[in-house]
């Protein structure tokens, strides 16, 4: 898949993993984010490996400051997921940049469907035009306790 890259003063958002330290990228989101209670390192690296995260970066030494992960068939739709920013750089409107990337990109930018859970930034998302989903009833989903998910994933992991 071709990768895309976009500047804003000293920060960079890029689709491209290559150069990127995934574990410390990974270790941004497990200090922070409110779905991510407790997940294994591990598990969250290979997150990334296998979605479109749109890395957000700092400076010249290319920093990963924050990263959004899109879980996509490239087709029709993407759940929209583990947005973080780091903490010393929230404010600075990345998570918004992140966004205007996002809807800048060739393929997403007409997917006919985006999903996205948050527990407090309905605000930000209605800015990139998501809304409560039109027909609740016709939504189910399968969640196991976290404990229980990462548990079966060190246990399988190697496998």
């Amino acid at each position: 898949m071709q990768t895309y890259t976009w500047k804003r003063g000293d920060f960079t958002v890029t689709t491209d993993p290559s150069g990127i330290d995934l574990k410390k990228a990974a270790a941004l989101i497990a200090r922070q984010d409110w779905c991510c209670k407790d997940r294994p390192l591990d598990l969250t690296v290979k997150a990334i490996q296998n979605s479109e995260t749109f890395f957000c970066l700092a400076g010249e030494n290319r920093e990963v400051v924050g990263f959004v992960r899109l879980i996509t068939d490239y087709a029709t739709a993407a759940y929209v997921t583990d947005v973080n920013i780091a903490p010393e750089y929230k404010g600075r409107g990345l998570s918004k940049f992140i966004f205007s990337c996002i809807m800048e990109h060739p393929v997403f930018c007409k997917l006919r469907r985006m999903l996205l859970c948050t527990p407090d930034a309905h605000g930000l998302y209605a800015k990139y035009d998501f809304k409560p989903v039109a027909h609740p009833e016709e939504f189910m989903e399968r969640l196991i306790p976290y404990d229980e998910a990462y548990a079966h994933f060190e246990k399988n992991k190697n496998a």
